[in-house]
């Protein structure tokens, strides 16, 4: 796997952050993907445990891997491995670092990788609730209602279209539960996620 795509799937991943609360109103306003939004832009900052399983072609077995999310309004993430082997993916503003455990560190300017950058910025507006960021590289589509939604996001870039196919995230109010990740070549991630108590 070549480092384009290996950031690739380090940026999908990180879509994985819940917002730890719920919106509350007296009267709900209509269910829908501004609605959405518009509550998601009121979290500030939220943590959960993940279990991450791949499913790759060549491969009979799934691999597992378990962590922790943490998210920082409105640039700050992180995602860190527990088990099977500890690293730790930490993006602020325009930089990537990677810390694995027994290699050295590195440290990458997402303005070097177009189309890992553009990926990322829809991302952290997902997170931000910037319904006009992340219509710049994704058709975003919402299904289900507050209790139970999903929100589908299309690449429109062809080049990210070559990575990804498509990401599903699966939630209940402001509290995400579950991204499925397609990648273009069939491969494909689930995320579980537990928020964590604040």
């Amino acid at each position: 796997m070549n480092a384009s795509r290996r950031l690739s799937l380090i940026a999908v991943l990180m879509l994985s952050l819940p917002p730890s609360r719920p919106a509350h109103a007296q009267h709900a306003p209509p269910w829908n993907l501004a609605t959405l939004m518009a509550a998601l832009r009121q979290v500030r900052s939220s943590q959960a445990s993940f279990t991450e399983t791949k499913y790759l072609r060549l491969l009979n077995q799934a691999q597992q891997s378990t962590g922790r999310l943490l998210y920082v309004a409105p640039n700050w993430m992180q995602k860190q491995t527990i088990a099977p082997v500890a690293s730790r993916l930490t993006i602020a503003g325009d930089r990537l670092t990677i810390e694995r455990q027994g290699e050295p560190n590195r440290e990458i300017s997402l303005r070097d990788y177009a189309q890992i950058g553009a990926l990322i910025d829809s991302v952290r507006a997902t997170l931000a609730g910037d319904l006009t960021e992340l219509s710049r590289h994704f058709t975003p589509s919402l299904t289900g209602d507050a209790n139970a939604w999903t929100l589908t996001l299309t690449p429109t870039d062809p080049k990210l279209r070559e990575m990804v196919a498509a990401i599903r995230v699966q939630g209940q109010q402001t509290t995400i539960r579950e991204i499925d990740t397609d990648e273009a070549d069939g491969d494909r991630t689930t995320m579980a996620i537990t928020p964590e108590p604040r």
